[in-house]
């Protein structure tokens, strides 16, 4: 009686503990946000390291990136536009993809991305799916309007 009155017990402590474990995709989409939250938002790029793999790709259209040319873009953006600020606005998980809706906006007070400074405010919004491996960040996948920046930068005309 007693043995089964302590396992009763034990089982009651442990049960909460075991429910609020996150799940991987749960932890993914948590690494994603931090990313885009502290890494992005904040300037924090020297923290890149700490959500990406070392082996880490960014598929783009006209090549692939590593992670020290993908820190080297974010450097320029950060350049580019000094007081840049990015909100994540939706957060997606299935199974090792986490997909990020996001909305970045700054002013183009430096030459930067092979901008020249315009003085303008510029705000996009995109989309970054990301491959996880082992709770990092594996792959990359990005899109957002350049057409749009280009234009609220004063760099095309609008229609």
């Amino acid at each position: 009686m007693c043995k089964a009155f302590l396992s009763i017990v034990v089982a009651v402590i442990c049960l909460p503990a075991l429910a609020q474990q996150p799940t991987e995709q749960e932890s993914n989409k948590a690494v994603a946000q931090s990313f885009f939250e502290q890494v992005l938002d904040q300037g924090q790029l020297e923290r890149y390291s700490d959500s990406h793999a070392s082996d880490f790709v960014a598929h783009a259209a006209d090549h692939d990136a590593t992670l020290a040319e993908d820190v080297a873009a974010a450097r320029e953006e950060r350049k580019a536009l000094p007081d840049m600020r990015v909100k994540v606005n939706e957060v997606v998980a299935e199974r090792d993809l986490v997909a990020v809706f996001w909305t970045a906006s700054g002013t183009n007070t430096a030459e930067g991305m092979g901008f020249p400074a315009t003085g303008k405010r510029i705000t996009v919004n995109g989309m970054t799916l990301f491959r996880f491996r082992a709770g990092k960040i594996a792959e990359e996948w990005s899109v957002f309007d350049m057409l749009s920046a280009m234009r609220q930068a004063g760099l095309l005309a609008t229609r």
